[in-house]
């Protein structure tokens, strides 16, 4: 078993973070749902959607139904929190 193949929630949550902070996806620029999933090992896909809408629930992403998909983009207002979300996450060699 590859060590990406226990990811967590948490490390999940991470991820998808961190691929749409490195990409600018932040208040009015959005990206579709399904091009963060695909940044995962697969098998991934339904705990990564899962986990992008408790993020969203939790108010660090924004959800914006367009053309038949759902587009994400973080929350501005939460981005000191978000940093540190990713930043707790980094030293564990999972990216």
């Amino acid at each position: 078993m590859q060590p990406q193949d226990t990811l967590s929630k948490e490390e999940i949550r991470a991820r998808i973070l961190l691929k749409l902070s490195r990409k600018r996806i932040w208040g009015n620029k959005h990206t579709e749902l399904v091009h963060v999933r695909s940044g995962l090992p697969k098998g991934f896909e339904k705990k990564a959607e899962e986990a992008a809408r408790e993020l969203r629930d939790e108010g660090f992403l924004t959800w914006l139904p367009k053309t038949g998909e759902i587009h994400i983009s973080l929350n501005p207002a939460r981005k000191k929190e978000i940093e540190q979300m990713i930043e707790k996450c980094r030293w564990k060699q999972i990216w």
